[in-house]
């Protein structure tokens, strides 16, 4: 993906009509026609129609809530600012239902699928905190943190991003870095750039470009892992303002972007056809 490459669509409306508006921390893809939308401000989940806009279902959790990720059972997994826990939802046609939920070792912030797994990550305040790879029951697998690396490598690791070939990367908006690990949680590199003022919410577009939301640089900018690059693409001309998740629907190529200031929208981008 280069500069240009996007084309701004009308903003797809997700909150009701009387609420005037929402922070949204993360977004995930459902199908082509079906979008998740975190709503923090008020702790609920959304199942979002994304051709015609507006909230077809939602629940509603004990607090705010923050990343959300698509399992392949049919369920979602949700993260809730301060828990200890993770809630999995029900999703029945357009309808999410609470499921089950799990406890964790300490306040979970990002989450992610990879594989029959999740990776998630906490919240940075000790040298224990960091990324795991646990499985849908809780027991855990791998895990890396600033003690077990030996090193100052996380501070405020928050967005997850997995690739088909394997490879984890982890946005952390106290270090301004993307991280990249294998399956195993072994940190194979890390990326910096003046482009990347505070790095939240991440998407993997194929195995070496990745599109990033840059809160303090009210930037969208993708990250391509074979030459090092980080290129802005989209900003403050195109109603970038403080975004803090994306989604990426490769069947539609569409980008959606939320924001952590309130809105009743996402900002909907998609790729300019090149014919």
């Amino acid at each position: 993906m280069s500069p240009g490459c996007f084309s701004q669509l009308p903003a797809l409306p997700v909150s009701f009509r009387d609420e005037g508006g929402i922070r949204i921390h993360d977004v995930a893809v459902l199908s082509p026609s079906r979008l998740l939308v975190s709503d923090s401000t008020n702790g609920t989940l959304r199942l979002v129609d994304s051709v015609n806009g507006g909230v077809l279902s939602h629940v509603c959790l004990s607090c705010a809530t923050h990343g959300v990720c698509v399992l392949q059972d049919s369920r979602v997994a949700v993260t809730q600012l301060g828990r200890q826990k993770i809630q999995f939802i029900r999703v029945d046609g357009d309808t999410l239902s609470l499921n089950k939920s799990i406890s964790v070792k300490g306040p979970v912030i990002g989450i992610s699928a990879c594989g029959s797994h999740l990776v998630v990550t906490y919240e940075g305040y000790d040298e224990l905190d960091g990324v795991e790879t646990i499985t849908v029951d809780g027991r855990v697998i791998d895990k890396m943190n600033n003690e077990k690396a030996g090193k100052q490598v996380f501070e405020y690791p928050y967005y997850i991003a997995t690739t088909s070939n394997g490879n984890i990367f982890v946005s952390d908006s106290g270090t301004c870095t993307i991280i990249q690990m294998d399956r195993t949680l072994r940190i194979t590199r890390t990326f910096t750039s003046p482009m990347l003022k505070q790095p939240f919410g991440i998407v993997s577009v194929s195995t070496d470009q990745l599109l990033v939301a840059d809160q303090e640089g009210n930037s969208i900018v993708v990250l391509n892992t074979t030459n090092d690059t980080v290129i802005p693409l989209l900003g403050r001309a195109d109603g970038i303002q403080k975004p803090q998740a994306v989604a990426w629907c490769p069947a539609s190529k569409k980008l959606y972007v939320g924001s952590d200031k309130r809105q009743s929208t996402l900002s909907v981008f998609e790729v300019r056809n090149e014919h």
